[in-house]
């Protein structure tokens, strides 16, 4: 076991994965994210999430350890924009992908199997993504996206916080955008060359303190109390809970460059936010609290703890105290916002110097100090300690004077004072940058292990540097910009889409600077001119042109694999989706044949139970004589219809055998038919008129004498 990688994380899959797609850019970022059990890490070459489990790793024996595989969790769509943040939600549901240019949202599945891993194991697995605000971001290329929180008051755990560098904060919940929070003044260029960020009003960093009960609680709940005199007191107390439901403000801590602290004061639905700033900083100095202000941190203890870092390697530890009046600061870049006086303070306790690197001039006394950007990050199982990343390493800072705080706070003497003696440490634990060369091994990922507790880094060479790391079981903690746009691009963004591969490859071509055609203008030019126009030349060229179309490469290799990787896991998908059809199909067949013989036999014994029914009905001893004789009678009804049926079916063929015989005999008549000559034929019929007469005469001569006679 290497002392370095206690986990043995270097060899494993997930890692190896990984090294093969880091960025170029040698600068710090966080390509890594750890939540319980699960670490997440950004595979950038094939722009997808790997994850794997490493507690499960670590019951692994130690040859084996490198052979736990991982989990690839596939984009719907694909993420364009260059991820140097992984950032997963509070309960582990979502997961922000930010760059400088955009932000993404991947919907994680859910957990299942002896592992516990995604969906019980699958290696690959399709995700649910969507982007913010993409459009926005490419239609304005000097926006960039600063810092980006999770919500801690979420009940869905789905509102993520992101702060632009045009001084807003943005809140998002999944797609949709909720609200637009301003937090300093616009950054529209004032000249030429001059803007906002030249005087350091730039917002570069945010935090969000505990929760407060808002000012507006107390207004409210008077006022209910006032028009409810005459109403029931069950009504009055059902609108003071309403009220003190809904009064519940978090104040989100903004630093900006210059060093100006600024509070805003909302809550997780507010349409309406009060800013407060810049708050006074206290004890005062020569020289501005964070000349070179850079990141911002939090830590909920009692009073809340605000550390500022500068890039030169100070951090500044400072008490954020409710003022006892509220004073209202000037400042002339902010006339345009609507700031209310301060009702915060910040008392600064001590500042600590971080050596950034060991470097060979300022061991000389060369005076040359390294300057980066800081990045911090808490340590959410000891409240006492966070860590600070950069280019040349990591830092583990200790704040001792927060278990005096919390001591101070549970004394019962009364005269107790408190006593802010014990200084801070700071220890150098990994070191990246050995010389006064620009060479740095920035750090490209960082991610705390809980149970047992450790630390992964990943470096820009590739390295993973896996560490241990002691824990008192005392210090244990529980846990509105609108924009033209075309109908096409405002159904992408609706949907989450972002912006096409085609206006992606187009904004990498996009010039600042071309190469015009060169005209004879100097008629003798010197040999240094000429020399100078090769070399601008030369440099135009491969600034505006050749690298561009090098980015443009690179990210068509990228779009190639994520395809080819989308493309076999879903012709994968597709496979195991045709084989439950057809089980599906089969079981669905059969059930059916089940489902009929069921339903005959169900048939069967419902006949059965009624002639069961009737016959225990007619066999009751109580049974009244009317029942029985009318049972009798039905039965008497029953047998002669059986027999006037038998004698209806007999009637029925008897009268089909006599209709066949009289229609043959009809035939056989037909047949046999003699016919005279017409003379005799005449002659019959004269004899048969004359006997006709003979007849109608001697009946008349009969009624004639039968009148006589009964006269």
């Amino acid at each position: 076991m290497s002392l370095t990688d206690v986990f043995e994380l270097n060899k494993s899959e997930l890692f190896a994965k990984i090294r093969n797609g880091l960025p170029i850019v040698p600068r710090t970022q966080n390509l890594l994210d750890c939540k319980d059990d699960l670490l997440y890490g950004w595979d950038s070459n094939d722009s997808c999430l790997l994850v794997t489990n490493w507690r499960v790793a670590l019951l692994e024996p130690e040859p084996k350890r490198a052979k736990v595989g991982f989990q690839t969790l596939i984009p719907s769509n694909t993420v364009g924009l260059h991820v140097d943040r992984v950032l997963v939600s509070n309960e582990g549901s979502l997961v922000a992908l930010s760059g400088p240019k955009g932000v993404s949202i991947l919907e994680v599945p859910r957990r299942s199997g002896p592992d516990g891993n995604f969906m019980d194991g699958k290696p690959k697995i399709t995700c649910r993504t969507y982007s913010l605000d993409a459009l926005l971001l490419q239609n304005n290329p000097q926006l960039e996206i600063r810092q980006l929180r999770w919500h801690p008051d979420a009940v869905s755990d789905s509102t993520l916080l992101v702060l632009l560098s045009n001084n807003t904060i943005r809140v998002y919940n999944h797609t949709k955008l909720r609200h637009v929070w301003k937090v300093g003044p616009h950054t529209v260029k004032t000249g030429a060359n001059t803007s906002l960020s030249d005087f350091g009003e730039i917002s570069v960093d945010f935090d969000i303190a505990p929760a407060i009960k808002s000012r507006e609680a107390d207004t409210t709940l008077t006022h209910i109390t006032t028009n409810s005199l005459n109403q029931s007191n069950k009504t009055l107390a059902a609108a003071k809970k309403e009220a003190k439901k809904e009064k519940v403000e978090w104040p989100i801590v903004i630093l900006r460059e210059n060093g100006n602290i600024y509070i805003l004061l909302a809550g997780i639905d507010s349409e309406m936010t009060r800013l407060q700033g810049p708050i006074t900083i206290s004890p005062q100095t020569n020289a501005n609290y964070g000349l070179e202000s850079c990141a911002l941190l939090i830590i909920p203890s009692l009073p809340p703890t605000v550390i500022i870092a500068e890039s030169t390697g100070k951090l500044h530890h400072a008490l954020l105290l409710e003022a006892e009046t509220t004073e209202r600061s000037f400042s002339e870049v902010d006339e345009c916002l609507l700031i209310e006086p301060s009702e915060w303070t910040l008392h600064v306790t001590e500042t600590v110097e971080l050596e950034l690197g060991l470097s060979a001039g300022t061991a000389n006394g060369t005076g040359e100090v390294y300057s980066c950007p800081i990045h911090l990050k808490r340590d959410l199982v000891n409240e006492m300690r966070y860590f600070a990343c950069h280019n040349a390493g990591l830092h583990i800072i200790t704040i001792n004077f927060i278990s005096e705080l919390q001591r101070f706070l549970d004394s019962e003497v009364e005269d107790n004072q408190l006593v802010l003696s014990t200084p801070s440490s700071a220890e150098y634990i990994l070191c990246t940058k050995f010389d006064s060369s620009d060479r740095t091994n920035a750090v490209f990922g960082i991610s705390l292990l809980q149970m047992p507790a450790g630390l992964v880094l990943l470096l820009s060479s590739g390295q993973v540097i896996s560490l241990k790391l002691v824990i008192d079981a005392q210090l244990l903690v529980t846990q509105k910009d609108q924009m033209l746009r075309t109908a096409k691009d405002a159904a992408l963004e609706q949907q989450g889409m972002g912006p096409s591969f085609v206006e992606t490859i187009k904004a990498l071509l996009q010039r600042s600077v071309s190469q015009p055609i060169l005209a004879d203008k100097l008629a003798t030019p010197s040999a240094h001119e000429r020399y100078e126009l090769l070399n601008q030349a030369i440099e135009v060229l491969r600034s505006q042109y050749l690298k561009r179309h090098e980015l443009v490469r690179a990210e068509f290799a990228k779009r190639i694999n994520c395809i080819k990787l989308q493309k076999k896991q879903q012709l994968e998908e597709i496979k195991s989706l045709e084989k439950e059809r057809e089980i599906i199909s089969e079981r669905a067949h059969k059930l059916a044949e089940r489902f009929e013989e069921i339903s005959d036999y169900q048939d069967l014994l419902v006949r059965r139970c009624q002639r069961l029914m009737q016959e225990a009905n007619t066999k009751l001893p109580n049974n009244v004589v009317a029942e029985r004789e009318f049972a009798v009678e039905v039965v008497r009804i029953n047998k002669a219809t059986k027999t006037m049926a038998a004698a209806l079916d007999t009637a029925k063929k008897t009268s089909n055998k006599q209709r066949y015989h009289i229609a043959k005999s009809q035939e056989n008549g037909k047949v046999k038919t003699y016919e005279l000559p017409e003379k005799q034929h005449r002659t019959i019929t004269e004899i048969l008129t004359q006997l006709s007469s003979e007849i109608d005469r001697q009946i008349t001569d009969v009624k004639r004498i039968n009148k006589i006679v009964g006269t």
